[in-house]
């Protein structure tokens, strides 16, 4: 992380921190619905939660992500095996068509330490996206300008340090939910999520395998510091069970997979 990011303290240095596009203490729990499921739960989030500042009218919206890991999957293996730290790095934009529908394109490191995530992020404009990717998979440093921002530096940084490469990249349909009041609390469905093995982050999505059955989601909550009483509620009334699911793992064993069937094939023709 930036040195600016580390020495970030709670309370009122923590808006200062967000400035700086990174987030403390907060807590990230998943879980996996049904169809049916999710749909009563999130009927009852509507009732005291809106819909979040970049839904679109059908009430949600697309969000592509490119995973790094390194040549033998450290963070696969990591998350896998339910390390307490470990960090994850990723390219990610929004929308179907992301050069027409995302304003930018956004670099995030993830940090979690057990069910707590650390978030630096920093904002790319699609003028410099050649440059950003080339020296994502070069495994070198982008220009001068953009390393200008901290949060850039601090993803090539921890780049360079891991030997991170680009691996797959994960797409889905996302409905959030958020109550900005007090403490900060956000609910989102995830569902529609596919993988893909082409890289590129612009136009449609190439090659994607889904990996949910239908009708399928992920439910994830999110607060800043500890949940409220409401959200407790939810949890107790259907029943939610916290699991360690990751998109970015259920692609990779996808791929792999793929991969073993391609070989299989081949094998027989």
């Amino acid at each position: 992380m930036s040195s600016d990011a580390a020495a970030v303290a709670p309370g009122t240095a923590t808006r200062r921190a967000r400035d700086l596009g990174v987030m403390l203490d907060r807590l990230e729990v998943k879980y996996r619905l049904e169809r049916t499921r999710r749909t009563a739960l999130e009927r009852d989030v509507r009732a005291f939660m809106q819909l979040d500042a970049h839904s679109r009218r059908d009430g949600g919206y697309v969000v592509r992500s490119l995973y790094l890991d390194t040549p033998d999957y450290l963070a696969y293996h990591e998350k896998m095996a339910g390390a307490a730290l470990r960090h994850k790095l990723r390219v990610r934009v929004y929308g179907a068509d992301p050069e027409r529908e995302s304003p930018f394109v956004r670099l995030e490191i993830k940090s979690r330490v057990f069910d707590f995530i650390h978030k630096t992020t920093a904002r790319v404009a699609w003028a410099d996206y050649p440059d950003l990717m080339h020296a994502i998979e070069r495994r070198c440093l982008p220009p001068a300008g953009l390393m200008a921002d901290p949060g850039v530096r601090a993803f090539f940084r921890l780049q360079r340090q891991l030997n991170m490469e680009p691996k797959v990249v994960v797409q889905y349909r996302r409905a959030a939910y958020e109550r900005p009041e007090a403490r900060r609390v956000r609910v989102s469905f995830d569902d529609e999520v596919m993988a893909s093995r082409h890289l590129d982050l612009c136009g449609p999505l190439v090659g994607g395998q889904r990996l949910l059955p239908y009708g399928a989601a992920i439910a994830e909550i999110k607060a800043d510091g500890a949940m409220t009483r409401l959200v407790h509620g939810l949890i107790l009334k259907y029943d939610l069970r916290h699991e360690a699911i990751s998109k970015y793992c259920i692609a990779v064993r996808a791929m792999a997979r793929l991969s073993a069937h391609s070989r299989a094939d081949d094998l027989w023709a």
